[in-house]
C-alpha cells in the first residue's frame, strides 16, 4: 500500500466502529521520525515535570507506572485511541501501533470534525523505579515527531511524571495551520495532565500552567480561524482507502 503524508479528516464521528480495522489496515505505514535527526527551528519541545508526591512504600509509584504503561493520557474528549495493547487490554509493547481519532472541533460534546492519526510504539522503559514509553509519528499523522511519558521514583521519595513532546507540522503547512494547531497541542498537553492526575485521584505537588489556554481566545476567532484551517489546509490531507470509506 503507498501512504503519502497526512492525517485523514472525518466528518460527525464517522466510522468510528471500524476504527480496530483501520488500526490493522495502515499497520505498516513508515514512520516519519528518529531519534538521530536533524531538528531544526520547525521544531517544538516541550517539557513538563510534575511532581506527584512522595511515596514511602512504592504504592504511588507503582499506580502512576500503570497509568503509563497502559497509556491512559489523553481524555476521550481530546482522541479516542484504538491500540494493540488496549485491544489485549495489557502495557505497552516495543512495535504496538496506536491508532487515534482526534477531536478538533466538537459542539456541545458531539465531534463534527475528527482527524485519524496512527504511532508506534518505538522505546518501552520497564524498571523498578522508572517506567515509560515512546510513541513515534507515522505517515499517517499530520506531524512529525514523538511523545514521551515517564514516570519516576526518585532516591529522595519524589514520583515525578516527565512528559517530553517534540514534534512539527508537516512541511507545506499555512501559518495559520501551524498557529491553531499549536494551541490546540498545549490544551491537549495541559488536559492530558490533568486526566493523568484525575485517574491517580490525587491533586499534585506541582503541575504546569499552559500558558495559552484554547478556551481564553475569542470564540468568534476561533471559530473562524477553523473554518479558514479547514479550507485552506484540506488539500494537505492525504485521502486513502480504508475499511468503510
Amino acid at each position: 500500500m503507498t501512504y503519502t503524508a497526512g492525517a485523514i479528516p472525518v466528518w460527525f464521528n464517522r466510522h468510528r466502529e471500524l476504527d480496530a480495522e483501520c488500526l490493522q489496515a495502515w499497520r505498516e505505514a513508515p514512520l516519519t521520525f528518529a531519534p538521530d535527526q536533524v531538528i531544526d527551528d520547525q521544531f517544538n519541545a516541550d517539557h513538563y515535570e510534575i511532581v506527584l508526591g512522595r511515596d514511602t512504600t512504592g504504592n504511588l509509584f507503582t499506580r502512576a507506572a500503570m497509568i503509563t504503561m497502559m497509556n491512559q493520557f489523553y481524555p476521550p474528549d481530546v482522541m479516542i485511541n484504538t491500540s494493540d495493547f488496549s485491544l489485549e487490554n495489557r502495557a505497552v509493547q516495543v512495535g504496538d501501533r496506536v491508532f487515534q481519532r482526534i477531536h478538533i472541533f466538537q459542539v456541545a460534546g458531539k465531534p463534527i470534525l475528527d482527524i485519524l492519526t496512527m504511532n508506534e510504539i518505538t522505546r518501552v522503559i520497564q524498571e523498578p523505579r522508572r517506567a515509560g514509553f515512546t510513541y513515534t509519528t507515522t505517515t499517517v499523522h499530520n506531524e512529525i515527531g514523538e511523545f514521551s511519558p515517564v514516570v519516576e521514583w526518585r532516591e529522595n521519595g519524589e514520583v515525578v511524571l516527565r512528559m517530553d513532546v517534540l514534534s512539527r507540522t508537516l512541511p507545506g503547512a499555512s501559518a495559520l495551520s501551524r498557529w491553531l494547531n499549536r494551541r490546540m497541542q498545549l490544551r491537549a498537553h495541559r488536559l492530558s495532565i490533568q486526566n493523568f492526575l484525575t485517574l491517580l485521584r490525587l491533586r499534585p505537588v506541582s503541575a504546569p500552567r499552559d500558558p495559552f489556554p484554547v478556551e481564553l481566545l475569542p470564540v468568534g476567532m476561533l471559530l473562524a480561524a477553523f473554518l479558514i484551517l479547514v479550507t485552506a489546509t484540506i488539500n494537505l490531507f492525504r485521502r486513502q482507502d480504508y475499511p468503510g470509506r
